[in-house]
């Protein structure tokens, strides 16, 4: 997960664009298939299909890599309660806390 943890942090910034995955800009989905890509993991370009491919975890099991999914959302878990998304067109791709709502999962065995 350390490529996904690089590349989620390299991208903080970037402007958010519908349906984009890079490089100029990305949606939720498309920042997490871009991201987990480089660790040679394939997601489909939908927030709701990348949760129905994860499972649900505490949020005392997450590790950074893993995603933060909601409803119509999706980042990645960046640690200490912290995550990496691409939110809207008012902020990009940026570093905040989890916010309400949203609950940690993990892709594959990890």
């Amino acid at each position: 997960m350390n490529a996904v943890i690089a590349f989620a942090r390299s991208q903080v910034g970037k402007r958010y664009v519908s349906g984009g995955s890079g490089p100029g800009g990305f949606d939720c989905s498309g920042f997490t298939k871009r991201a987990y890509a480089l660790a040679g993991i394939s997601l489909p370009h939908s927030s709701g299909a990348q949760a129905a491919r994860s499972r649900g975890i505490s949020r005392a099991q997450a590790r950074p890599g893993d995603l933060v999914v909601g409803p119509g959302h999706v980042g990645i878990y960046m640690g200490r309660g912290m995550m990496i998304d691409a939110g809207n067109h008012r902020t990009g791709v940026v570093y905040r806390k989890v916010y309400s709502g949203l609950r940690t999962a993990r892709i594959g065995q990890r």
